[in-house]
């Protein structure tokens, strides 16, 4: 009896382990309404292709609240597989995205890394410094905005050793 006590333990433990390893693998966003893989760099050369819906992320670089809407302009990065912005690879260029809803410019601060997913409106003309610039636009359908000290990119593993001392 005591061996299919700690059988179903062992099962058990494995089910909850397998669990945890999937809910972690689980990128924050659905990509099932994806309909174009392009960066921003792409729409930017071909205004024209800069229409359906998009994953992209990077770093946002200002964020201001405007009469009828909140407008980020994002430094693009390519996505990990975790659907965080990989800061470590060349930019893809900047985008703007915005949301008729009021989104609060302190949470969602400069400097902050965002997934979003969104539905492009085209390519509109802007400024980088003293520069002309052609932001691709989208409107926002939905946003992850990640935690500075999220490490979910890095593995990480815990290694023990389970001593049952007594009786």
């Amino acid at each position: 009896m005591n061996g299919c006590i700690h059988r179903s333990t062992l099962i058990a433990s494995l089910i909850f382990v397998c669990c945890t390893l999937i809910a972690c693998a689980t990128p924050p966003i659905s990509t099932d309404t994806v309909t174009v893989q392009i960066t921003p760099d792409n729409a930017r050369a071909n205004p024209a292709s800069a229409k359906g819906t998009v994953i992209w992320g990077g770093v946002i670089v200002s964020a201001v609240n405007l009469a009828d809407r909140t407008q980020f302009e994002v430094l693009d990065y390519p996505l990990d597989r975790h659907q965080r912005p990989d800061t470590t690879k060349p930019s893809r260029g900047r985008f703007l995205m915005q949301s008729p809803e009021y989104l609060e410019t302190e949470t969602f601060a400069a400097g902050r890394s965002i997934t979003v997913l969104g539905s492009l409106q085209g390519v509109v003309q802007g400024s980088v410094g003293q520069a002309k610039y052609d932001y691709p636009t989208m409107t926002i359908n939905d946003i992850h905005l990640w935690n500075p000290d999220d490490l979910a990119e890095r593995p990480r593993f815990i290694f023990g050793i389970g001593l049952q001392l007594g009786g």
